[in-house]
């Protein structure tokens, strides 16, 4: 009994020690981030499984939808292979798996890299240090709070599908709850590892997470090719293709559960013994200690953003004139899907149109997907130069003759460009791509869906400016919440009827996905113009606060 007694105790104690610090602090700042993914995650999940058992209620429903879908190539591409998606099981399984693990393996990069790369290029984590732990117990510690940001999106995800197995036509038992589960966030895991050694490699975390990013890619171009071919081995060689053979719900090969663990072990093993290894502020990639001076564009506030954010500027359009190219050269094949109920009733609830041309609307599609990536842009390029007021860079340029108006309107000047620049690309990139199939659709038409989702993205853009002006500590969290909000509402709204009000608050129910359906112009502008008034009052806020650290 005194054993017993003594035992919570010295767990609490434990717990609550110094030496666990770290990790405590780690979890309770990827908590919020892990909630809110897996509560749209979940979201995304209910409205597509709800609105497949509304569609399609029969047996003879879900083949003839089965021999539309199973055997293209296009869509198999985009969603991974498809089994048995004659069945409630096998039709959100290949709905989910492939979407859901790819958002995963984003986040999990992006907030590994910030956790660990980013902290230390802040200078907080050099206070930890000081403490009563050692570098490498620091890193475990912090990967330990990573890794209950990851406990909570896979309980969430686990709720959410026992949820869906109480609807009316489906059934899934609790293990297959978990095990899908499981694999949902197995993507997460790995590129949590990869972010974490990316980390300890590279001397900034933009290098890191660029690192993370570009394995991503290659990873996940051999899984589309292993699914998109005749070269289904090359599943066997992608962390991401792991996954996809486990083969959650229908018929499942928890062994593929072995190369996924020994991948997520070996790689934080190795990151964690290379954290004792270097120096803190250093990577085992060193930069060089001496180099050239090179003063190009450092005589002006927007010269030095240019030359900062070049190579993130090229990485992401780079990744939008890809993007673009692939799914242009799958419309042909991918446009088949649009004759399906469901997906009809998404793109004309999108499209603000009840019958589209198949290609047209796929290619619709594509320039919505487009638009999204270029709205990450801004979001992230507003939360950086949100970063340069917080880490004190901007304090060096006001000090000078330099006033408030001209950096921030330079910085503007920078993300519109950029915008504009993206969206004319990504347009004609999907015009190139879609020509490969000799599709029909003319330069011209591409070149104007370019041009329509620029209003919606500086829309975005000016709510970034306005809370950048009048709430800076939540520039992040309000840009990105305008965008997951829209993108939430809009997903549910295919699946299950919502209040015309409630629809109106997203931004992408106001949208006319050219060349699907024409451009409304008028809804354009009036889109440019309320980017405009947000931005102007940032814009008038910025000039009158006090500078705001973190």
């Amino acid at each position: 009994m005194s054993a017993t007694t003594n035992a919570v105790p010295s767990t609490a104690k434990f717990l609550r020690s110094p030496r666990t610090a770290v990790g405590r602090f780690v979890a309770k700042h990827t908590a919020r981030s892990s909630l809110i993914l897996g509560m749209i995650l979940v979201f995304y999940m209910i409205s597509k499984a709800s609105t497949y058992l509304v569609a399609y209620p029969t047996e003879a429903a879900r083949q003839k939808i089965a021999e539309s879908l199973g055997t293209n190539v296009g869509i198999e591409a985009l969603l991974g292979a498809a089994h048995h998606i004659d069945t409630v099981s096998g039709y959100v399984t290949w709905n989910f798996l492939c979407l859901i693990t790819a958002v995963g393996a984003i986040w999990a990069l992006l907030i590994t890299t910030k956790t660990f790369r980013g902290e230390e290029d802040a200078g907080r984590w050099e206070l930890f240090l000081a403490g009563q732990t050692t570098a490498r117990r620091a890193a475990s510690n912090a990967l330990a709070g990573l890794a209950s940001g990851l406990v909570i999106v896979y309980t969430i995800c686990f709720l959410g599908l026992l949820g869906i197995s109480r609807f009316n036509g489906a059934y899934f038992t609790l293990s297959a709850c978990l095990f899908f589960a499981l694999a949902l966030t197995a993507g997460a895991a790995e590129f949590m590892a990869i972010g974490f050694l990316a980390s300890q490699l590279m001397p900034t975390r933009s290098r890191a997470a660029g690192l993370s990013a570009v394995i991503f890619g290659v990873f996940y171009m051999i899984r589309l090719t292993a699914d998109s071919t005749s070269a289904h081995w090359l599943l066997n060689v992608s962390p991401l293709g792991w996954i996809e053979r486990l083969q959650p719900m229908y018929n499942s090969q928890p062994i593929w559960l072995l190369p996924i663990g020994g991948f997520v072990l070996v790689l934080s093993g190795l990151a964690i013994w290379l954290a004792g290894r270097r120096d803190l502020g250093d990577g085992i990639v060193a930069d060089k200690d001496t180099a050239k001076p090179h003063t190009r564009f450092l005589r002006s506030p927007f010269g030095v953003a240019l030359r900062l954010n070049r190579a993130v500027i090229l990485g992401w359009l780079i990744a939008v004139i890809s993007i673009a190219y692939i799914y242009g050269e799958l419309t042909k094949s991918a446009a088949q899907i649009v004759q399906s109920t469901t997906v009809e009733s998404v793109f004309s609830r999108l499209a603000q149109a009840a019958h589209t041309q198949a290609v047209l609307a796929f290619l619709g599609f594509t320039l919505f997907f487009i638009m999204l990536v270029v709205m990450f842009y801004v979001a992230s390029a507003v939360g950086r130069m949100r970063d340069d007021e917080a880490k004190g860079y901007l304090d060096n340029f006001l000090v000078r003759p330099v006033s408030r108006n001209r950096w921030l309107l330079g910085r503007i000047f920078l993300m519109t460009t950029v915008v504009v620049i993206a969206c004319l690309l990504g347009g004609l990139s999907t015009w190139a791509g879609e020509a490969t199939q000799h599709g029909g659709v003319t330069f011209h038409t591409l070149l104007l869906a370019g041009v329509n989702i620029m209003a919606p993205v500086l829309l975005i853009l000016g709510i970034g400016i306005f809370s950048f002006g009048v709430m800076p500590r939540l520039t992040s969290v309000i840009t990105f919440a305008a965008i997951g909000w829209s993108f939430l509402i809009t997903m549910l709204g295919s699946g299950v009827s919502l209040n015309h009000w409630l629809l109106d608050t997203s931004l992408f129910h106001h949208v006319a996905l050219v060349p699907a359906v024409g451009a409304n112009w008028t809804t354009s502008g009036i889109l440019v113009v309320l980017g405009l008034i947000f931005g102007l009052i940032g814009v008038l806020r910025f000039n009158t606060r006090d500078l705001r650290g973190e």
